[in-house]
């Protein structure tokens, strides 16, 4: 009994203290609550936490279970009870480290009342936090459903806690230090590059959201924002640090959310990212009027990095400009030459408008604007070229997005001078495509998915812009439109299309596109219908082949890594028109092109994933009109025919089936997509091994006669197959379904290409049409030829009969060989496939040119081209 009193007054003794102990003792515990560490005692990478409640240092590891400071070291030291009770007491002889200065003696009191309000709650999910639509957390519950929410100080040790009505309204324990104490959302960042400082617990949960990378501490009200930016910079000195501050704008009043993050983001060389509106909001109230994409890109948007304090105020004499709710002023001040009092002279400039950043694209430097159009409360940000300022065109593109501005020309010069003197540290990217930019992800629509690395805005335009909008969830999206394509090949082929678009930026390869052919009535419309849903409303998003080369290249550029819904292919549109558009959108470069003011413009680049719909393959249509398309497009725009839709999920039949799948897609578009390039953000390495693995596997299921054009479209399946395996969850289709509804198409393709080379076979195919066609009419008997058929017309050689398999042959001239028979290719690589498929009568010899022979004619030997046909070509 002795020894057990001894044992407990030893862990008395460490109350509070175990820090210290622990540290003297060698063993290793995260200084924050909420920080995940490796295990000291069974070394476990991580998922360790040191929570310390009630100062008897207590833990938490996943992989051991829990316990006290005791405990603990007797794990860690492989000890029993009364020995490790020995090492601890060894310690408390050591000089103590003296506690914080904010450890009053009211600091005794609040333990206590936290202690025993602690064992009265129970973990849980609070009704506050699932009324904002923050599910998924848990925190100490009290039985009147309050959280409890436990503020540690820069020691680690808890020294407040705050309380949270299911109201919203917040009290602090009695006994709280609440100057430096603050509360860590859980992060996986071991050493953030980013730290987040909120005021509130919603807002701080909300920022997490926003920037999962990021450490997102809660500092409880604005004048403890100070305070806790001071600790967080000390702990993370190379850390990005934003106050996300809380907009209290209110007439006649002071911001003190405002204020409060800009005196702190300046002592820290900090940033501020303010909710952009017009009323009383903090960033969680943004969320949920706009969701987690739109709020982070307004987020991102709004960064601006407050002067100092110290910096020298400017003459109270000076005029300035204002930013008000109502909009941009400028102040001229002045004294009362009567009365010598200050008076000031205020003239309306524009709406709400300033200056954020500053950004450059290749060839073009921006400023950054923000601003509130008039009648509404939603930001527009703006990327103007510095040549535009104080210029016609500037503000005419000001004027088109909404933006209000004086129409007197002396105050324009002072609104351009204005906007040309803002300084800001912020620095943008400008960019003129979508796709992955700067680590996100940009959208045609303008929008950001992810965290860019630095803010980062799309300055180009799309017609199909306004179509990506957001009806349902992901979850109703694969419920409803994937459900009812589940095998159906066309329907799963067109959907892994969509899927792909955004992958195949990741990964590195070249973008192509797949055109879906059949009759009336088979369902193509559908098909693609289902496919657009992913990315927003169909209609709205369908694109057309009936447009410039130049118009494609500008909507390619502005659907870059993006999916492009091509409509279908009319009978009676312009073949030509189609066919320039059909090279222009699988170059993946647009034409040079002059500036005007000397040099070239930039080119434009892309990587573009099309699906097309017509009722006849793409090479078919073209050749009516006598266009030709050449194999190496065939094998970027890849013919497929449709198979109709033979699982009707229900329905009874396709009709009841196609109906089912449009009511599906007209209510649920957008949000699926938009949440699967936000996990392909974050699954770029799986993206990657995932399309080496299928690569190989499509590569070596080939028969070993097939050419290198079908090994390049094989390629391309299986980036599909990699998009399709990777999006299970959100299409719920299991890996062989997404394979075998593939492998159906890649065998359709194979009917209609063939497996050898098509280039080859466009040679062959050419030179025996020629000789079909002009066989007899153009060739003369050789060597008895009849005097009726002279003088015979635009004559293209002689014909004979070979003496070694009476085999007729045709002596045809090299002009006639090199303009006609092979027109449109190169002479000798033309020449050398028909000698390797036996329409040549000799080998060739590059080198030397065109294999030729002689033979006598009208007393001369002239040289020819002899070709043969070949027997049952087709």
């Amino acid at each position: 009994m002795k020894t057990l009193e001894s044992i407990r007054q030893t862990a008395k003794q460490a109350r509070h203290r175990w820090h210290d102990v622990l540290t003297a003792l060698s063993i290793e515990v995260p200084v924050l609550p909420t920080h995940h560490a490796p295990c000291p005692a069974c070394g476990g990478k991580d998922r360790f936490r040191f929570d310390n409640l009630e100062g008897k240092g207590t833990y938490i590891c996943n992989q051991c279970g829990v316990g006290d400071g005791l405990d603990l070291v007797m794990k860690t030291k492989s000890c029993n009870a009364k020995e490790a009770a020995k090492l601890v007491a060894g310690t408390l002889n050591l000089p103590v480290i003296a506690p914080a200065t904010k450890r009053t003696a009211a600091a005794v009191p609040f333990a206590t009342d936290y202690a025993r309000m602690l064992s009265l709650s129970a973990p849980g999910e609070s009704e506050y936090l699932k009324r904002k639509g923050l599910n998924g957390f848990s925190y100490p519950i009290l039985a009147a459903g309050q959280i409890l929410l436990a503020l540690a100080d820069s020691s680690g040790q808890i020294s407040a806690a705050q309380v949270i009505q299911p109201t919203g309204v917040k009290r602090l324990l009695r006994g709280s230090v609440k100057k430096g104490a603050f509360y860590v959302v859980p992060c996986e960042q071991e050493t953030p590059q980013t730290v987040i400082l909120a005021e509130g617990l919603a807002t701080a949960l909300s920022a997490s959201q926003m920037r999962p990378d990021a450490l997102c501490v809660v500092a409880v009200d604005a004048g403890n924002l100070l305070p806790v930016a001071e600790i967080m910079r000390s702990k993370y000195p190379q850390a990005k640090i934003i106050l996300a501050a809380d907009n209290d704008i209110s007439p006649d009043k002071t911001n003190t959310g405002k204020l409060a993050a800009d005196k702190a983001a300046a002592a820290v060389s900090g940033w501020v990212a303010l909710p952009p509106t017009l009323e009383k909001a903090d960033w969680d109230d943004c969320r949920q009027r706009h969701g987690i994409e739109q709020c982070a890109s307004l987020f991102n948007a709004s960064l601006y990095q407050p002067q100092d304090s110290a910096m020298k105020k400017a003459s109270p004499l000076k005029p300035y400009a204002a930013l008000r709710q109502e909009g941009l002023y400028w102040i001229e001040p002045r004294t009362d030459s009567y009365s010598g009092e200050l008076i000031e002279r205020e003239s309306w400039l524009s709406d709400p408008l300033e200056v954020i950043g500053m950004g450059a694209s290749e060839a073009e430097r921006y400023l950054i604007l923000k601003a509130i159009p008039a009648g509404g409360t939603a930001t527009h940000t703006e990327a103007m070229p510095m040549s535009e300022i104080g210029e016609r065109d500037g503000w005419a593109r000001l004027r088109r997005s909404g933006v209000r501005m004086t129409a007197k020309s002396s105050l324009r010069a002072i609104l351009a001078d204005h906007l040309s003197q803002s300084e800001t540290a912020q620095r943008w990217s400008i960019s003129d495509s979508t796709g992955w930019q700067c680590g996100a992800y940009l959208m045609p629509d303008g929008s950001v998915i992810g965290a860019p690395a630095s803010p980062v805005l799309f300055n180009g335009k799309s017609s199909a812009a306004k179509g990506y909008g957001i009806k349902g969830t992901p979850e109703s999206w694969r419920d409803s439109v994937a459900a009812l394509a589940r095998g159906n090949p066309s329907m799963m082929l067109a959907m892994g299309c969509a899927l792909t678009a955004p992958l195949i930026g990741l990964v590195g390869a070249d973008g192509f596109g797949v055109h879906l052919f059949g009759g009336s009535s088979s369902g193509k419309t559908t098909t693609g219908n289902a496919a657009t849903s992913l990315y927003g409303e169909p209609e709205a998003l369908k694109l057309t082949w009936y447009s410039t080369a130049l118009g494609l290249i500008n909507e390619a550029a502005a659907h870059n890594d993006g999916f492009m819904p091509l409509d279908e292919i009319g009978q009676g549109s312009n073949r030509r028109a189609v066919a320039e558009s059909a090279y222009a959108l699988f170059n993946g470069v647009g034409k040079i092109q002059g500036a005007k003011e000397g040099g070239n413009r930039d080119l434009k680049r892309w990587r573009a994933m099309a699906f097309s719909t017509g009722e006849t393959d793409l090479e078919s249509y073209l050749s009516a009109e006598g266009s030709k398309i050449n194999a190496g497009q065939l094998v970027r725009l890849l013919n497929v025919p449709i198979s109709k839709a033979t699982q009707f999920h229900a329905y009874a039949d396709g009709q009841a089936h196609a109906a089912a799948m449009r009511d599906a897609c007209n209510a649920n578009f957008g949000a699926a997509g938009r949440a699967w390039i936000a996990h392909l953000a974050s699954q770029k390495e799986a993206a990657i091994d995932g399309a080496k693995h299928y690569e190989r596997q499509w590569l070596a299921g080939l028969d070993r006669a097939a050419g290198e054009q079908v090994r390049r479209v094989a390629v391309r399946f299986s980036l599909l197959e990699t998009a399709l395996v990777l999006a299970e969850s959100f299409t719920g289709w299991t890996a062989q379904e997404s394979h075998d509804a593939l492998q159906h198409s890649f065998n359709a393709w194979i009917s209609e290409f063939g497996t050898g080379n098509r280039e080859k076979k466009a040679y062959i195919d050419q030179a025996q049409g020629f000789l079909q066609r002009n066989g007899h009419s153009r060739y003369l008997p050789h060597p008895n030829s009849d005097p009726r058929d002279m003088p015979l017309k635009e004559l293209a050689g002689y014909r004979g009969t070979r003496m070694t398999d009476s085999k007729t042959v045709f002596y045809t001239f090299p002009a006639v060989f090199r303009e006609e028979i092979a027109k449109g290719y190169n002479p000798t690589a033309f020449a050398q496939v028909l000698a390797e498929v036996g329409m040549m009568e000799m080998p060739l010899k590059p080198q030397k040119g065109l294999t030729k022979k002689s033979i006598r004619v009208d007393g001369t030997q002239p040289n020819f081209v002899v070709l043969m046909m070949l027997e049952d070509w087709e």
